[in-house]
């Protein structure tokens, strides 16, 4: 059964190794040890580091003491029954669907749990200092079980969601397995994806040669193109290079600047990579011979394709 439960509790509460006037650095460090679902947690709810800060403040030290030593000699047996309770109910929560995963979290005590999107699917966070304040009236088991039957209850299935989940670890695998042969693994990545999504028709990467506003065609997969360099500026590719932004075009035929290199081709979706410095390296370029199928999941999977390039190779 694919791992579908994580308790992350253990660094929120690191924060009681911070003086009080830094709990905006304990905030900081929690924010990057657990980046991606705090981030959208934070997005969705509008909370900014510094209101985030100043509701840990509002709590206090003595709480949040007393809460980590409520939590210390019970979270093995509570994570144990989770696990079981998961484990023994695999059809009554759907979990072939693998969309969703439940990981604790400690937050602010407001809200038993919330659903946060991801690119690569859904995440249950349930907020350990709600069950804090409420132990005496549910058990975090309770919690999670509403918590997964409110989501089913709710969230429609997303097929889109569960193929990029399954993708980003494959080419997590693909790149630790090529950790200083770039070529071999992007050979490798437009392979994988060209398998899994059948409206990525043209799959391919433009990187900056010697000449640092030409890019130079790469790996790809589909049919050969004519474009084999791309000034800065020019077409979708080079104006993605240029303004350092992610382009998605739903019509190629309504572009003016558009560098046609296949009359099937209908949409495009163009990915800046960087280095560590923050400068342009290259780009995921892909095409489809579809209408407008691109949208913010496509986005966010291939940003994060190339933010897994940058931190490997550059």
């Amino acid at each position: 059964m694919r791992s579908v439960f994580k308790d992350k509790t253990n660094t929120f509460f690191e924060i009681l190794t911070y003086n009080l006037f830094d709990w905006d650095k304990a905030w900081q460090k929690y924010k990057e040890n657990n980046y991606e679902i705090i981030n959208y947690y934070q997005n969705k709810n509008k909370i900014n580091d510094i209101e985030a800060s100043e509701k840990l403040k509002k709590m206090g030290r003595r709480y949040l003491d007393k809460a980590f030593w409520f939590r210390e000699p019970i979270i093995n047996e509570i994570k144990s029954n989770i696990i079981n309770m998961i484990t023994q109910n695999t059809e009554k929560f759907e979990l072939n669907r693998a969309d969703y995963t439940i990981e604790i979290l400690g937050l602010f005590g407001e809200k038993p749990h919330q659903f946060i999107e991801t690119y690569k699917g859904n995440i249950i966070v349930i907020d350990f200092m709600y069950f804090y304040n409420h132990k005496d009236e549910i058990t975090l088991e309770e919690i999670i079980k509403n918590a997964i039957n409110d989501y089913l209850k709710n969230i429609k299935y997303d097929e889109k969601r569960k193929i990029f989940w399954v993708l980003i670890d494959n080419i997590k695998k693909i790149i630790n397995d090529n950790p200083k042969n770039m070529k071999n693994a992007m050979e490798k990545i437009c392979k994988i994806i060209d398998k899994k999504l059948d409206y990525y028709n043209w799959i391919g990467f433009y990187m900056v040669g010697k000449q640092k506003d030409i890019l130079e065609l790469g790996p790809y997969i589909g049919e050969p193109t004519e474009h084999l360099n791309i000034k800065f500026g020019e077409g979708i590719c080079g104006q993605a290079a240029s303004t350092e932004k992610t382009f998605i075009i739903s019509d190629v035929n309504k572009e003016k600047n558009y560098l046609s290199c296949s009359e099937k081709t209908k949409s495009e979706i163009v990915v800046p990579i960087f280095n560590k410095k923050g400068k342009v390296v290259g780009e995921i370029d892909i095409d489809s011979h579809k209408i407008s199928p691109f949208d913010e999941k496509d986005k966010q999977f291939l940003e994060e394709v190339s933010d897994m390039i940058k931190k490997q190779y550059f």
